[in-house]
């Protein structure tokens, strides 16, 4: 097996040792942390209730159970500790517009490893996980659970997805399933106060799924990891070129106007792509696929 164009369960297996140079998720707690050590970047309160005590002088009285005073006859206050745990959830494209590269690992490939690494950074520090996992034609959704009980489920979609792209390739069947569908279905699932890591090129970003995104962003925090080929940045000045899409091919010869003009033209619709999402809060990760994944992973987490 070619791991360039595919990953396989021992490569997933491999990502846990690897996941621990990993820094936490933006805005989780570190384990171990001490409370107010770091400063919480949650969605809304970030505290669970702990118990109830006898109100004391000085005490804020925002902070009084009515219920157990009238009961009581006696001020009360409801106390609490600061919430260490936070969910997170993976959307992971895995359509046939992500099985490319014009050297090392394809898009889809990048994109798996991703998923597994931060799954099992879920699994170090006992983070609930969820992810869906998507094609062209349909998606695997898991609800975030306790990663002892979620990891299998969340690696085992990665791998199939993955792992049915080089037999559908020749193929080229037309993608019936959006990155804007794949959120509408997603999002009743995704709990408040979740971080969520989309992991995608983000080719078919419609107005329709900004909408959803900015939704989203309201109620959980986002990093989208937009993968890559950097061909345009290493086309020759000249030469003949081929290229062949969904059954259309071209061929052509380039030249240094040609060039300049295909690194410009990617290179400033990356730079919109990014504008657009960091106009909703999102926080945006350029993976280069021909690129070391844990430094690039390093210098976004």
């Amino acid at each position: 097996m070619d791991s360039a164009l595919q990953v396989d369960r021992d490569t997933l297996m491999a990502l846990a040792g690897e996941a621990r140079l990993l820094t936490n998720p933006p805005g989780q707690i570190p384990p171990g942390a001490l409370a107010g050590e770091r400063v919480s970047r949650q969605q809304g309160r970030g505290l669970n209730f702990d118990s109830l005590r006898r109100y004391q002088p000085g005490d804020d009285v925002r902070l009084i159970d009515w219920q157990a005073t009238a009961r009581l006859r006696t001020p009360w206050i409801r106390l609490y500790n600061e919430e260490r745990e936070r969910p997170v959830f993976l959307i992971v494209d895995q359509r046939l517009d992500m099985y490319f590269s014009t050297r090392g690992q394809t898009k889809s490939v990048a994109a798996a490893r991703i998923a597994g690494l931060l799954a099992w950074r879920c699994w170090h520090d006992g983070d609930r996980v969820g992810s869906v996992v998507f094609g062209d034609s349909d998606y695997s959704l898991q609800k975030c659970r306790a990663p002892a009980r979620n990891l299998p489920a969340v690696l085992d979609d990665v791998l199939r997805y993955n792992q049915a792209l080089p037999s559908r390739y020749p193929d080229e069947t037309p993608a019936s399933v959006s990155l804007t569908h794949v959120l509408q279905r997603t999002m009743p699932l995704i709990p408040a106060g979740a971080w969520v890591a989309v992991l995608s090129d983000f080719h078919d970003l419609d107005a329709a799924g900004e909408a959803l995104l900015a939704g989203l962003r309201r109620r959980c925090e986002i990093s989208a990891f937009i993968t890559l080929d950097d061909l345009h940045l290493r086309l020759p000045a000249h030469g003949d070129l081929a290229a062949r899409y969904q059954g259309r091919e071209a061929a052509f010869s380039l030249s240094p106007q040609l060039k300049d003009d295909i690194e410009q033209s990617i290179t400033s619709r990356l730079a919109r792509l990014e504008n657009r999402l960091t106009r909703l809060g999102i926080r945006v990760n350029q993976i280069v696929v021909t690129q070391d994944l844990i430094k690039q992973l390093q210098k976004g987490l």
